[in-house]
């Protein structure tokens, strides 16, 4: 298991809507308990986050991601853009309450040979890589061999971790959630508005039981535990959209 840097996550990941306001009033009763995690503290408290996730013509993932199964899992490719934006393709995969994450790192080249062309990274003799490649593969075969890029989700990331030295957690909240399902240039900015102005995702990240101070922050806040995706919501946004256009 990595948390604080590595290339694959085990935790639990918990999420509320939440508007801005609220997530401000959180942040003041957590107080110290918290700080800015490295990369939001280098960028002013937020940073971008450029999401491609990969789907099949039959929106398989998206459809079993909806349906709440014990099992499900994405694969997306993520990058927080930047004069010098990193690359990662990962998979998540949730198992009931728990969340497991496998990545490796892609080179611009990659990426984009990826993404337009469909041709996969090369192993490179890193047994975390290569074996990566081969989880892709049964992917790709368990989807019907069709998977491709399906939607671009693009968001503004508030990022916030505990104290050096305290126990695991992750606090962050996105805003201005934007969704787009064509042009994959994956730092370019625009989108479909996916959640209403003012509204956030909160997602809190522990290993194991929550901490006691956290509990009761966001109870004070009157903040309840909401299953949320993006991913799908984007295509249940839709659905209801095309619903109302025609009554």
């Amino acid at each position: 298991m990595a948390i604080n840097g590595g290339n694959s996550f085990n935790r639990i990941e918990n999420k509320y809507i939440i508007t801005l306001d609220q997530f401000d009033l959180l942040i003041k009763e957590l107080g110290d308990h918290v700080v800015y995690d490295s990369f939001a503290a280098k960028n002013g408290g937020h940073y971008q986050v450029n999401s491609i996730y990969f789907d099949n013509d039959f929106r398989d993932v998206a459809t079993r991601n909806l349906v709440r199964p014990r099992f499900k899992e994405k694969l997306r490719l993520r990058s927080y853009g930047g004069e010098k934006p990193i690359y990662f393709l990962e998979f998540k995969d949730k198992v009931m309450k728990n969340v497991y994450k496998r990545r490796i790192y892609l080179s611009d080249e990659e990426y984009r040979a990826y993404v337009f062309e469909g041709k996969f990274p090369e192993p490179n003799g890193d047994w975390k890589h290569d074996r990566f490649l081969v989880e892709l593969k049964v992917f790709y075969e368990r989807y019907r061999n069709s998977i491709k890029p399906s939607t671009l989700m693009q968001y503004e990331r508030m990022a916030y971790m505990n104290r050096p030295g305290d126990p695991y957690l992750r606090i962050t909240c996105d805003k201005n959630l934007q969704y787009r399902r064509e042009d994959f240039e994956i730092n370019k900015l625009g989108g479909n508005d996916l959640v209403p102005p003012n509204t956030g995702i909160l997602e809190v990240k522990i290993i194991g039981a929550m901490p006691l101070f956290l509990a009761e922050a966001l109870n004070k806040v009157g903040l309840r535990r909401y299953r949320f995706s993006k991913f799908g919501t984007s295509y249940l946004k839709e659905a209801k959209e095309k619903r109302e256009q025609k009554q």
